[in-house]
């Protein structure tokens, strides 16, 4: 292949890194049996070089999702999930944003079946999360930086 036309970023591996669902007031928490609940979801991007030679990433999303009604607590999910990537011909300037945002944007559809079958599966109805802005997410940690 030219070499021209070999840019961007390449997969290796996407995974699972940590999963817990708690269900902590089962079964007087079921849906059938209470009112809508609080949802509270936080998202962080995380990132570490693994192999700088043939820059090589781990990128790892980590969420947390509570729900509680009248400050109890109904479900806590927590997920890390994280893939190994290969930048190829990306300038120096431009990789924190590919790693930071592109790449969690592809890796987010992942993140988000998983928590609604997760919370599914706890016997809630699925909790489907709105999409994350990782560039407004990318900024604001710039600025705190």
């Amino acid at each position: 292949m030219n070499e021209e036309l070999k840019s961007g970023f390449k997969f290796l591996s996407q995974y699972v890194k940590d999963l817990s669902f708690e269900n902590p007031k089962v079964p007087r928490k079921l849906p059938h049996m209470m009112a809508k609940p609080d949802i509270n979801v936080s998202v962080n991007v995380n990132a570490a070089t693994l192999d700088k030679e043939n820059s090589i990433y781990e990128v790892e999303i980590s969420t947390k999702a509570t729900s509680t009604i009248e400050d109890e607590p109904c479900f806590i999910i927590d997920l890390s999930y994280a893939c190994v990537v290969q930048l190829n011909n990306i300038e120096q300037n431009n990789k924190s944003f590919v790693i930071l945002v592109e790449i969690p944007r592809m890796l987010f559809p992942f993140v988000r079946r998983i928590i609604a079958d997760s919370v599914r599966d706890g016997g809630f109805p699925p909790l489907y999360i709105e999409p994350i802005d990782f560039l407004k997410l990318f900024e604001k940690n710039m600025r705190k930086n």
